[in-house]
This record gives structure tokens, sequence and C-alpha cells, in this order.
């Protein structure tokens, strides 16, 4: 079962995919990050439920800098849906190789220039070289015409982005492709394997609270951080408080999911988690307002209730489980 489509009205011969709930508008962060998104996508092209890979978001942590880019293990992903990630090797263009790949109904993930895509704009395209992951689905060559998911949604592109996309480059991207090896699990079994999946990330969660972390750390750089130019504050928010906010509003919507699936509950911990992912949202408002105040006063303190929210998570998905 593949997902839904409409048909635009620019295009009438051009599929619009139907994002998945996961990507709503009604979240506080409708995107994650490129590659947890381009597999919420992935997976509900393909007929697959995403939310049962999302126990992995336990194991984030604050790197120093940063909080954990976090992403499905493919070990996972191969237990839940058959799915295996393989990488390409571009021996001979990346045009030519993904030709073959989506010819075999393979999805081929390539690290590309965000300023080629159009479904950036406002942002990256045709202004900003900025890196990013796309999936190809299908390639028109002799249109010059690529068919790809990115971010929270299927797209396309041609003529001058197409030519750019497959630019030779001294180097070659960095590509993958994901192909079918076995059965995806049944959709009774669901549940239970992700359950047990989620036992296994919650013993390799940090020992320690990386909101605390974070919070420390800022406190150590925040004087500095504050009077640089706007652009750092977008890269460090995307880097810290987006990662945080959006990879425990995925852990919660994974917790919802198995208490509406009837495999325990843990609807407790499924609101903690939401929560915390709207608290990271706000607090990312007041770093926004620490830039334009040039000021840093005050502001690991406001990080303490996500602090205090981040053992609440922990604390209720461990009486859930006991």
């Amino acid at each position: 079962m593949s997902a839904s489509f409409a048909i635009r009205e620019d295009r009438p011969d051009a599929p619009v995919f139907a994002s998945h709930p996961l990507h709503g508008q009604d979240r506080a962060w409708p995107e994650t990050n490129c590659y947890v998104d381009l597999w919420i996508e992935l997976l509900h092209h393909r007929g697959l439920v995403p939310e049962a890979m999302l126990g992995f978001t336990l194991r984030q942590d604050f790197e120093g800098d940063q909080f954990t880019f976090f992403k499905p293990s493919m070990a996972e992903i191969e237990a839940l849906y058959g799915l295996r990630l393989d990488e390409l090797a571009i021996y001979d263009g990346l045009e030519r190789h993904a030709v073959i790949q989506a010819a075999r109904g393979n999805v081929v993930l390539v690290e590309v220039d965000a300023i080629f895509l159009p479904d950036t704009a406002g942002t990256t395209y045709g202004r900003e070289h900025s890196k990013t992951t796309i999936g190809i689905l299908a390639i028109d060559k002799a249109g010059r015409r690529l068919d790809y998911l990115h971010n929270a949604g299927r797209f396309t592109l041609e003529g001058a982005d197409y030519d750019g996309i497959f630019a030779e480059t001294t180097l070659p991207p960095y590509a993958e492709f994901v192909r079918p090896v076995a059965d995806p699990v049944l959709a009774g079994r669901l549940p239970a394997v992700a359950l047990d999946l989620l036992r296994a990330n919650l013993s390799g969660a940090p020992n320690h609270n990386p909101v605390k972390g974070f919070a420390s750390a800022l406190g150590e750089i925040g004087d500095g951080l504050v009077v640089r130019p706007l652009s750092v504050f977008h890269k460090y928010a995307f880097n810290t408080t987006r990662q945080l906010g959006a990879n425990f509003e995925m852990l919660g919507s994974h917790l919802a999911w198995l208490t509406a699936t009837g495999a325990g509950d843990f609807s407790a911990a499924a609101e903690a988690a939401t929560r915390l992912g709207s608290e990271a949202k706000a607090f990312q408002f007041q770093l926004a307002r620490a830039f334009a105040k040039r000021s840093a006063v005050g502001l690991p303190q406001r990080l303490d209730k996500a602090t205090e929210t981040y053992d609440e998570v922990f604390g209720a998905l461990r009486d859930a489980l006991a």
C-alpha cells in the first residue's frame, strides 16, 4: 500500500505527496532534521508505520557543543521494515547510478546542495549553499526531471536544478541506497517488536541529564555567543534546541503510538516527552531574544524546567516498563 497523492493544478501530471502526520503543522516541530524526516516519508511512501522506529530517540545526548543529530538505527530499520541501507559507489557519475537504482525500485539517499532544491524556497533555494540529504525516487533523464523526498514531503525539480544536482564534482557525493531484503513485521506484531527495541534503547540512554549539560555549556559560552551575527543563532539553534525539541516530540509520538496499540500505558511518559519538545521550542524563542538584546543574562536558568521535564520523561518511562 502506498501513500495517497493529489494532482497539482500547475502541472496536472505531477503527483503531490500527502505528508505523514508526524510532519503536521500542528506540531511544535513540523520538521526535525533532514535524515529523520526523510526516513519518515520514505516509510510512509511504502505504506509502513514510521512511529514504530522512534525508540532510538532515547539515546540522544548533549555532545558538549550540540545535541546528538538523532538518526534511526539501520539494524532497527531492517528488523522492523525489512529494509537495508548500503553504500552506493559513485564510480560512473551520480546520475547514471541513480537511474539504475531507481529503475530497480531502490531509493537513493544522497547528500546534495540545497541551493538546487525548490522545496527550500525562502531559505536556501537559489540563495545559499547548504548540505542536506534527499531520497531519489524516480528520474526522467531525457526531461531532466527528478522526483525526490526531502524534509517533510515529496517534490520534483527540473532543468537547471537537475543539472546542479548531477553536476560533476572533484569528489563524488556520499550516497546510499535502500532496498528491501525481507518482509516488514506484520502489523499485529509490530508494537511488540518496537517495545523490545524501546527497552534496548533505554539501556543505551545517557546516565546523566543532557539538558543540564546544555545549560552548563551555555553558561560558559553565552556571553560571547549572543553578540555574534544572527546567522550564528540559526546554526546554533538548529544543532541544539531544534535537535533536543524535535527528538523528544518524536519520542512522545512513539510512546503515544505504543499506548494506542495496547503495548502498555506510556501516556505519562508520552505527555512529558511532548512537553519537553514544546519547552525546547519556547527556549529557542528566548535564545533568539538574547541574540536580539545581545545579553545572555539568566539564559541558562531558563532551561531549569526542561531539565526537570527530562528527568520526568525517564522516570515515567521506567515506571511504565517496570
